[in-house]
């Protein structure tokens, strides 16, 4: 969330707001407090990315029920009615990396493939993606072609270097991993190259600067990875929120950052560039 937060420091600079962020660290009671506090100060407006459909309700309506002040989603959805939010649809992120794995496997594997999947039972956002990518091979592990050999849950970094290994010993003939957020794959990087394992496909969810490094290397083969454009999310959050409080209606729902898929041929220096022409050009609208 590095590349969020940097996109609503810099909407906050350039709108003139006055903007705190502050982390729940996953804790739905920690959650409740900052937003309580932030009320406490009395607070023009909320930017949030809800932990729970269910059980962040109460956390939002106190702000924007109780305190009658707007909210703004960024990234993940609560069930009840907020000002607008900004994100892309969870599902389609670790969709497109099914459909890119269905075809990847039909041509290099005939005889089949073992895959492994590092996902999130926890989240909305992360179930929303693992479904989106189970669903897309769905054609593949009906007809036999694919067998999902490991599936366990991974968030943080040093996670997904535990989860690698624990399926490394329990699989060492898995043939493809699929990771669901950024973190999870660097630590399956780390993991992979570790072992010395380049012989297996790795796919995910996220790019980084230092994923990009990694897809161009030749210590692991991490073919594909689905990303979402971060900073222009964290953005047009502030962007959305400064226009309300200015007594201006926007989108209900904005589904405003587009999905894009990497491989081992993609341009690294243009994808670079591209990153910084968009984050200039958020600046400028």
């Amino acid at each position: 969330f590095a590349e969020v937060m940097k996109g609503q420091e810099d909407a906050a600079k350039d709108l003139g707001v006055e903007f705190s962020i502050v982390s729940s660290d996953n804790e739905i009671s920690k959650e409740s407090d900052n937003v309580a506090t932030f009320l406490a100060q009395q607070v023009d407006a909320l930017v949030i990315s809800p932990l729970a459909t269910d059980a962040s309700v109460a956390a939002v309506e106190s702000a924007s029920v109780d305190a009658g002040i707007p909210v703004v989603t960024w990234n993940t959805t609560v069930d009840t009615d907020v000002t607008s939010h900004i994100g892309v649809v969870p599902a389609e992120l670790g969709g497109n990396t099914g459909k890119y794995a269905v075809d990847y496997i039909k041509e290099n594997f005939k005889d089949g493939c073992k895959v492994a999947i590092i996902g999130d039972s926890n989240y909305e956002i992360g179930i929303e993606r693992c479904n989106g990518f189970k669903d897309a091979i769905k054609e593949l592990t009906d007809d036999g072609t694919v067998e999902i050999v490991n599936e366990q849950d991974a968030e943080l970094q040093e996670e997904g270097i535990d989860i690698t290994e624990q399926i490394l010993t329990a699989n060492p003939d898995v043939q493809m991993i699929w990771c669901w957020n950024q973190t999870s794959l660097l630590g399956c990087v780390a993991a992979l190259e570790n072992a010395q394992r380049s012989d297996i496909v790795l796919m995910g969810t996220d790019m980084s600067v230092e994923l990009a490094k990694d897809m161009q290397g030749d210590s692991i083969k991490l073919q594909a990875i689905t990303t979402q454009m971060p900073y222009e999310m964290g953005y047009q959050a502030v962007k959305t929120l400064k226009d309300c409080i200015n007594g201006k209606s926007g989108e209900k729902r904005i589904v405003y950052t587009e999905i894009e898929n990497a491989d081992k041929d993609f341009d690294f220096e243009s994808w670079k560039a591209e990153r910084e022409n968009r984050e200039r050009s958020c600046m400028m609208s």
